[in-house]
């Protein structure tokens, strides 16, 4: 299998490059940041630069990447890595304002698009399992064995965020005999099957290509967050209270109450304007083409894409905010 997508950008009747005067005759090659492979975010990167791709100048590229996740994307940005990438306005606060995952400020990323989907923290564990709280995960019950994203992945900061909440860390679970181990999404729910953990903790969606597929081949349940947990999750790491509404994912018949999150789209300051304006004007001219791309970009609403907290309060892109006024989108 292929760890990246590679769209080649050819010219063809039609194509109004009128938006990209000075950029006509440049190709570009961009790089576009998003998560593993069967996730609903490398789905999002692949079906958007499809949108995109006739806007561009002829003979340029997007490659969509398969990493490195709502931290990692920001890393990648910041490091001249990668051109644009999709995060969390949650992880995209801390990035820009240089704190939580972030020693100091990413100043080198620029917001572009927000509010995306609405992407909920979960928590499934096998019913043989015995686990019916987060409280057990973090006590260990069972010697349970929780398996979640790689450390830059925005599961995983949502674990640990969790854990500190309850009083306790990775470390202190590995103690107790449990386990939080970073896994690839592929094979996930095969190995929960085959007995070698016992669940699985990460940010989704409806339709979550992951989650959907843990919960078809195993007997899961889903658990809620304690409310002194979602409290402190609102109150110091940014997330808003939520509820998963009932049947969202199998086997899940009443609501759960948890946190979420919303996708958003950075880039580069050293994207050219022209290029950012023409990627935010096409996004949001062809919005009612994303819920083809994927069922969660139907929460997208182009009047709220500029919400300065649906883009994590990171500046914006000048390209970007140009559109957004012409468009009456941002005063």
């Amino acid at each position: 299998m292929k760890f990246s997508r590679v769209i080649t950008l050819m010219a063809a009747a039609g194509i109004c490059l009128s938006a990209l005067p000075s950029l006509a005759q440049q190709k570009l090659s961009l790089r576009f940041g998003t998560v593993g492979i069967g996730s609903a975010w490398y789905n999002y990167g692949a079906g958007i630069a499809d949108i995109v791709q006739r806007q561009l100048p002829a003979g340029s590229s997007i490659d969509v990447l398969p990493r490195a996740g709502g931290i990692g994307n920001i890393r990648l940005i910041q490091s001249g890595e990668i051109e644009l990438g999709i995060s969390f306005a949650v992880t995209s606060a801390e990035g820009c304002g240089g704190f939580g995952a972030f020693k100091e400020k990413q100043i080198k990323v620029r917001g572009l698009l927000g509010g995306l989907d609405i992407y909920y923290f979960g928590t499934f564990v096998t019913k043989k399992s015995g686990v019916t709280s987060w409280e057990e995960i973090a006590a260990a019950k069972n010697r349970f064995h929780l398996l979640t994203t790689a450390p830059g992945g925005t599961g995983e900061q949502g674990v640990r965020q969790v854990l500190a909440l309850l009083g306790s860390s990775k470390e202190d679970v590995a103690k107790k005999g449990g386990q939080i181990e970073a896994t690839a999404r592929a094979g996930t729910a095969e190995t929960i099957k085959d007995g070698q953990a016992h669940g699985w903790a990460h940010v989704v969606t409806k339709g979550h290509p992951a989650a959907t597929q843990i919960v078809t081949i195993n007997d899961m349940v889903m658990l809620p967050l304690p409310d002194k947990v979602i409290q402190g999750m609102v109150e110091k790491n940014g997330w808003a209270a939520a509820e998963v509404p009932a049947n969202t994912f199998k086997g899940q018949t009443a609501p759960v109450k948890t946190v979420k999150a919303v996708s958003n789209i950075l880039v580069s300051a050293d994207l050219p304007s022209e290029i950012a304006y023409t990627i935010t004007k096409t996004i949001i001219e062809n919005a009612d083409r994303l819920p083809k791309i994927h069922a969660a970009l139907g929460d997208f609403n182009p009047k709220t894409a500029a919400d300065p907290a649906l883009n994590g309060n990171c500046p914006m892109h000048p390209g970007a905010v140009r559109y957004y006024k012409e468009a009456g989108l941002m005063k």
